[in-house]
């Protein structure tokens, strides 16, 4: 730090790898992408250091350089230490497999600068099939919206106090684009996962905020009753 403030440009630079992650996922994120320790990817900058390096949302890092990565206090002090332009071996498991990326380390408040744009507001859609067995009712983004955001998706209508869902922290407008890994971008694919699902199963939702797309994925999820 002393080195970099004495620099020319006087100000500390940390390093970045280009991802965002969430801290204190519930045991049943870990058994649902099976890890214990490591680091669940939950947005890759476009054009940023993960991306180029192929490193993909849902990667799981649990290594740098051959070291184990414990959490995400462990991965940012071990890249915010690095400097810009260095490079660093990432292992990641990705669909049970363990493998392995060369990533050139990037400076963060470059590669956080801010992307502007929002998601529309989705219009309102029919059906609750969730709402008896989540505690939730959905509808359907519509494809300009799903184009901006990347992927479809079922957007949160309403969460009934004190359901499944509820206690999870879902909340109206999140949309969700996953259900235990299994997509659930039309209505159709909504009510087939939600249909499939049991008392006593692990649920793990992936949710996104389409007024805040860049903000990523967030993975959250608990044992259904």
């Amino acid at each position: 730090m002393y080195n970099d403030l004495i620099s020319p440009s006087h100000k500390v630079t940390r390093g970045s790898i280009g991802i965002s992650f969430k801290e204190g996922l519930s045991s049943a994120v870990g058994r649902m992408y099976g890890f214990k320790a490591g680091v669940l990817v939950q947005s890759v900058t476009p054009g940023g250091p993960a991306d180029k390096g192929g490193i993909k949302v849902r990667d799981i890092i649990i290594s740098i350089d051959g070291r184990s990565i414990k959490d995400g206090n462990d991965l940012v002090a071990e890249i915010a230490s690095r400097h810009p332009g260095t490079t660093a071996k990432i292992g990641y498991i990705r669909d049970g497999k363990q493998e392995e990326a060369t990533v050139t380390i990037g400076d963060r408040d470059k590669v956080f600068a801010e992307i502007a744009g929002n998601v529309e507001d989705a219009p309102a859609d029919k059906g609750d099939s969730g709402e008896s067995k989540l505690g939730i009712t959905v509808k359907e983004l519509p494809p300009a919206a799903a184009t901006k955001l990347g992927t479809g998706a079922m957007v949160i209508q309403s969460v009934v106090p004190g359901s499944f869902a509820d206690q999870q922290g879902l909340v109206a407008g999140l949309a969700i684009t996953r259900i235990n890994r299994q997509a659930t971008a039309t209505r159709e694919q909504f009510d087939k996962v939600v249909g499939g699902l049991k008392s006593g199963q692990d649920v793990v939702f992936e949710v996104v905020n389409p007024k805040r797309p860049t903000d990523g994925i967030n993975f959250v999820g608990g044992t259904l009753p």
